[in-house]
């Protein structure tokens, strides 16, 4: 049996027969098991909340720690 909990726009989280829940925003589905997920959503949730206590975006500090990620 599947359950689609629907969030705001474009989110959906199918909790499936598989035991794997299937995140989806727009055009992006991540799986995820039930603990892997909660602890995606706490860290998306803090640092939607470092983000909404900052001034603005160009008062963020540039991030060294993730080298690998391209600004386009």
């Amino acid at each position: 049996m599947e359950n689609v909990i629907h969030g705001n726009g474009q989110a959906a989280l199918n909790v499936c027969g598989c035991d794997r829940l299937h995140f989806t925003y727009g055009p992006i589905t991540l799986h995820f098991d039930r603990k892997e997920f909660v602890a995606f959503a706490d860290a998306v949730a803090r640092l939607a909340t470092q983000l909404g206590q900052a001034d603005d975006s160009r008062s963020l500090a540039p991030s060294s720690a993730y080298s690998d990620t391209i600004c386009h």
